[in-house]
């Protein structure tokens, strides 16, 4: 089986040095799925029952506030959403929507625990992935709290 998504997946970072079989046997433990433009994957507040990795397309992944769609990011091929939600068995932080049409693989919560634990190499760069882009998200909320009006009064007021 040598599908387009084995092809794309041996191209992305997170599988380099992985051979075709090794591949095969990641898209084996989950199922492909597609979505249209538009089509919802889930919604802020669901259950975590699994992980998704972009196979093609782009998703964005958004929260709603007051009636206000604020997106946190859009996120393209090779990215692994809802990893936090599964590990942590919590609830959805966020949305998730196909800006157009989109593969992902999906791995139950319990088939991405297996792979995590029997995948010591991908392991490492899943939780690699994650923790740099917790610190960049973090870093970019300080910058946001310490730039906004209220912040420069008070370090203005301080002074």
């Amino acid at each position: 089986m040598n599908s387009p998504h084995v092809r794309s997946m041996l191209e992305m970072p997170l599988f380099s040095g992985y051979t075709q079989a090794g591949v095969q046997g990641l898209l084996a433990l989950g199922e492909v799925r597609t979505y249209a433009s538009g089509e919802q994957l889930c919604k802020e507040g669901d259950p975590a029952d699994g992980v998704v990795l972009i196979l093609r397309g782009s998703l964005r992944v958004y929260i709603e506030r007051k009636g206000a769609e604020l997106v946190v990011s859009d996120f393209g091929p090779g990215t692994i959403l809802g990893e936090i939600a599964v590990l942590c068995g919590i609830p959805r932080a966020a949305s998730v929507r196909a800006l157009e049409a989109s593969d992902v693989l999906y791995w139950t919560d319990k088939a991405f625990r297996s792979l995590l634990l029997r995948d010591v190499f991908l392991s490492q760069r899943i939780f690699s992935v994650t923790m740099q882009a917790l610190i960049e998200r973090e870093k970019a909320l300080i910058e946001s709290l310490a730039s906004t009006p209220a912040a420069t009064a008070e370090t203005t007021a301080a002074q």
